[in-house]
């Protein structure tokens, strides 16, 4: 089935005949200029010039699969599409107006197009593959294109990440540390806990934190209580009733909000423990008390991990991975897996917003710091290697899961430059 995305693809690569075409009706229709994509709302491409009959046009073009698409999406009632001077189509299946009444010119697709170039189109979207649509083709390109494509994606990913960051800054009066804070809180909940961390983050005032930081067991009864790990009355522990204590203190001093955010302790390595990662954190704000700082100022992965993996949460979590239980004893620092985490996904997008909101330019810098840190590795990363693939550094890595979810997922390979280049081929 033939979808928009192609008809996009081929306008903007002006992959149409070059002879003179007709049009619905009959008439010659020359284009002059293909026009600017939109990426915003109304019609798909601004400012193409054409040529109908003798009469040059200047104006807008949308595409649809189908005609009647145009008023599947009441663009006959919106005065956005006025200025449409060419309907482009793959079926021209009814005649459209504007909301004026006025005739739109239409240009059918189906009957011009290359048969090859619709069957290497079909054979991409109706690929059955196992991993990514183009699978069996995607070693007969260049690892030149591939790279490149690959450094792209990187930029793509970044720039997203950043963007909740300038969002939170509005919210928290651009107050930085307190936005650090939050993503870091995110992090260390992982998958499972992550959005409880992140709720309860917004709940707590960083200031509050800021006051804390000298005292480690508030520090962390601040965050424990925040996440309801200290609502339990059946468990017998001198560690685990203090901290009640100094929760109950300090919801009265700072009048805290109630505490409405559980965590879960199901399918959790207990390393990975909700009252682990929150220890963690409480003891490297406590010991780092510039965290901000220090981080915005870290020029590597091999940094980051210096600074990470010395801190060592209360001694209680020497022998304990829950309340009231005891372990075998371990140190509980946070792992290296953990430090690359937050290196990639955490440090670099908030220097790269940081900088940013200062006026500068530091995709390079980041991007340079990512090629130097090592790859990550994880079920979908294995499936690109096995197709002999590079995944050499942290910005590989990066990309090819922005790739995999954001075009392959969703067979969007006429958005990719490795789909278009298989159509080219």
């Amino acid at each position: 089935m033939i979808r928009e995305d192609f008809l996009q693809y081929l306008w903007a690569q002006h992959l149409l005949p070059t002879a003179p075409l007709s049009l619905s009706n009959g008439e010659r229709l020359d284009i002059l200029s293909y026009g600017e994509t939109n990426p915003y709302g109304g019609p798909d491409f601004f400012n193409a010039r054409l040529r109908i009959g003798k009469l040059q046009w200047a104006g807008n073009v949308e595409l649809h699969t189908a005609s009647s698409q145009w008023y599947a999406h009441h663009h006959e009632e919106d005065p956005a599409y006025g200025n449409v001077i060419l309907h482009v189509v793959w079926e021209h299946d009814v005649e459209v107006f504007d909301f004026q009444q006025n005739i739109i010119p239409t240009l059918e697709l189906k009957t011009i197009i290359s048969p090859d170039l619709v069957e290497k189109y079909t054979h991409l979207q109706q690929s059955q593959a196992s991993f990514i649509p183009c699978e069996k083709q995607i070693n007969t390109l260049s690892n030149h294109l591939i790279t490149n494509w690959l450094d792209h994606l990187y930029t793509e990913r970044l720039k997203e990440k950043a963007q909740p960051i300038f969002e939170l800054l509005q919210q928290t009066q651009q107050d930085w540390e307190a936005v650090f804070f939050l993503r870091l809180l995110s992090s260390f909940g992982g998958n499972i806990n992550g959005e409880a961390f992140w709720e309860a983050g917004k709940q707590l005032p960083f200031s509050v934190i800021r006051k804390q930081m000298h005292d480690l067991t508030q520090l962390e009864a601040l965050l424990m209580g925040q996440l309801r790990l200290l609502e339990a009355t059946d468990i017998n522990c001198p560690y685990y009733r203090s901290l009640q204590q100094e929760y109950q203190y300090l919801v009265h001093k700072y009048t805290l909000p109630p505490a409405l955010f559980k965590v879960q302790f199901a399918k959790l390595r207990p390393p990975n423990f909700p009252t682990i990662r929150l220890a963690q954190i409480a003891a490297l704000y406590h010991e780092e008390l510039s965290l901000f700082d220090r981080c915005m100022s870290l020029d590597s992965y091999e940094q980051a991990l210096d600074l990470f993996v010395k801190i060592t949460p209360s001694p209680y979590w020497k022998n304990h991975f829950s309340f009231g239980k005891e372990s075998k004893e371990s140190s509980k620092r946070i792992t290296p897996a953990q430090i690359a985490n937050l290196w990639i996904n955490t440090i670099i997008p908030m220097q790269y917003a940081f900088a940013h909101s200062r006026g500068k330019d530091a995709l390079a810098d980041c991007k340079a710091k990512m090629c130097a840190t090592p790859p990550e590795h994880n079920s979908i990363l294995e499936r690109w290697e096995k197709l002999l693939l590079p995944n050499t550094n942290a910005l590989e890595s990066q990309a090819i899961l922005q790739l995999y979810k954001k075009y392959c997922n969703k067979h969007a390979c006429m958005a990719c430059q490795v789909g278009q280049a298989l159509l080219k081929k």
